[in-house]
């Protein structure tokens, strides 16, 4: 426990959904459309846990770091591109500190789905494959819109 405080600490990793988009879908909980949406995402994600990592792979049975990424965009309507530069250099940048559930963390050559609190969804590696663990220092944090 403290040592993921520790990261998140150092990480300056805050969840601060309440700045989310204005625009709210209609009816009772008036939840941000952009909160919904990045709720989508991690769950996408959360989902593929525990399945293997294959290079260039988009699912469904296996992903690499951005094919994961993307699958799990792509099911809330928004397409980005199948690699981890490719990614950053489509995406707008947000201070690290900023980061919210949803955001893409990157580090030179991958990335992963931020999943609050400190932890990220990733496509690891052939040992590992698909995991959820504690986001260690990405370099840069992107969000997606659209």
């Amino acid at each position: 426990m403290r040592s993921s405080v520790i990261v998140m600490a150092s990480m300056g990793l805050l969840v601060g959904c309440a700045s989310a988009q204005s625009e709210t879908r209609e009816g009772a909980a008036r939840v941000p459309i952009a909160a919904e949406r990045a709720r989508a995402v991690v769950a996408f994600a959360d989902a593929q846990v525990g399945k293997s990592y294959c290079w260039g792979g988009v699912g469904p049975s296996c992903f690499d770091c951005s094919g994961l990424v993307r699958g799990a965009w792509r099911s809330v309507g928004v397409e980005l591109p199948h690699s981890s530069s490719a990614i950053a250099s489509e995406l707008a940048e947000v201070p690290r500190d900023e980061a919210r559930p949803g955001d893409v963390l990157w580090w030179p050559g991958h990335v992963a789905i931020y999943a609050g609190d400190g932890w990220a969804i990733e496509a690891l590696d052939s040992r590992s494959g698909v995991v959820r663990r504690v986001a260690k220092q990405p370099r840069r944090v992107y969000r997606p819109g659209g």
